[in-house]
């Protein structure tokens, strides 16, 4: 059977329906990079999780219809800092996915992390909640081009200091 059936001009119908990959903006950082050109916006108090996990869950509701009978092979949440949200949050935010749509065993789950805020707890519990995979969010291990990327002093972060984060998030995620 051919997998791909084009019944006229702009009407395809596929065999097979192909998989999905779902990305999710968690748009809070710690502070507005001035390079960053992204939805992102700097924390100010608590972070409203259980709100905008519940709105998350609102749209990808209303698309489910689009996508109904696809199983889901990669998440990846991105941000802005989307490690600032608690394990408890990225759980939830996770479980209510898999209740929602078929997730692909061994399916790749990506978070975005800052080596800068990195703590061992938090990111076993994110691993606990299903996180497989961080994303370093790090401009340059090179001191010379870290200081050009980051140029408020207030904002620098030494390219040691994110090789040290880079090593510790590997260690947390391999521990028990």
């Amino acid at each position: 059977m051919n997998p791909v059936v084009v019944e006229r001009p702009g009407a395809v119908q596929l065999a097979v329906l192909p998989p999905l990959a779902l990305y999710v903006h968690i748009p809070w950082c710690v502070r507005k990079c001035p390079y960053c050109d992204f939805n992102s916006h700097e924390r100010s108090g608590a972070l409203p999780e259980a709100e905008y996990v519940d709105a998350l869950f609102a749209d990808l509701e209303a698309l489910l219809p689009s996508v109904w009978g696809r199983r889901l092979i990669s998440v990846f949440i991105g941000g802005g800092t989307p490690s600032l949200f608690s394990p408890a949050s990225i759980d939830a935010l996770l479980s209510g996915v898999r209740a929602r749509l078929p997730l692909e065993p061994g399916a790749e789950i990506t978070l975005e992390a800052n080596p800068g805020t990195v703590e061992a707890a938090r990111f076993r519990g994110f691993r606990d909640a299903g996180v497989n995979r961080i994303s370093i969010g790090v401009q340059s291990f090179d001191d010379r081009d870290a200081r050009q990327a980051r140029p408020h002093p207030q904002r620098r972060r030494s390219a040691q200091r994110d090789r040290r984060g880079a090593r510790f998030v590997r260690a947390a995620s391999t521990s028990t």
